[in-house]
């Protein structure tokens, strides 16, 4: 069974996204602080069969290149799924230098040098940068959202590491970027809820069965990569 990184495991997309990579791959989970969502993860019998290793990492605090390494002591996966990344809405008032470095590390230094890293390893395979859509339609997408300066900052360069990868790494190994739009989320307000339904002009929240649906799709398209592919419901 081939060998696949998902990192962001306990986040609202990537705990969804776990069973359905279990059925189809050995998995190194990444998380950074989140045991008790981990924990329930492990609770799905296949799930925890099919657990290479788990990594708890926090990319703003520790080596890149460190995580590399703890990866590659499993093997080298066929697969990459960096999903890892941290929401701002801090006010452009109150933005700091600090706030930059963090987010940037974060949400850009991270994904980026373990795609360069491991694509280089990696004698076949796909990497996606799975992100929300600021990363291809700008900060305005979300209703009742206001992402911070640094955030929009360190999600749109994304577009542009895409491109730039894909073209380096291939034709052994293929980039595409996967923005996904509304997922619900229990833990919002009811009211941003109800304003991202009424955004949405399907009517609904993007499942994350889909998601996992578009990349087994660019996994076996051999002619899919440089882009990003939108699952949005149309916002």
């Amino acid at each position: 069974m081939k060998l696949a990184l998902l990192t962001g495991s306990t986040g609202v997309l990537g705990r969804k996204l776990v069973p359905y990579l279990a059925k189809s791959y050995r998995l190194v989970l990444h998380y950074r602080s989140s045991e008790e969502v981990f924990s329930a993860l492990l609770c799905d019998p296949v799930v925890r069969n099919s657990l290479a290793k788990a990594i708890k990492w926090d990319f703003s605090e520790e080596s890149v290149g460190g995580f590399i390494d703890e990866v590659v002591e499993v093997g080298i996966p066929s697969l990459v799924i960096l999903s890892a990344s941290h929401f701002d809405s801090t006010p452009l008032s109150r933005v700091s230098e600090e706030l930059f470095d963090y987010l940037v590390r974060v949400n850009l230094v991270a994904p980026t040098y373990i795609a360069l890293k491991l694509g280089m390893m990696m004698e076949e395979g796909l990497i996606v940068f799975l992100t929300d859509m600021i990363a291809t339609s700008g900060h305005e997408v979300y209703v009742g959202l206001k992402p911070s300066l640094p955030y929009v900052a360190s999600r749109g360069s994304l577009h542009h590491v895409v491109r730039y990868l894909s073209k380096e790494l291939a034709p052994r190994v293929r980039v595409v970027g996967i923005a996904v739009g509304w997922v619900d989320n229990p833990r919002a307000s009811r009211e941003l809820r109800e304003l991202a339904i009424k955004s949405i002009p399907t009517k609904t929240f993007v499942n994350p069965e889909e998601v996992y649906r578009l990349i087994e799709l660019a996994a076996g398209s051999p002619s899919l990569n440089g882009v990003f592919l939108t699952i949005s419901g149309g916002i």
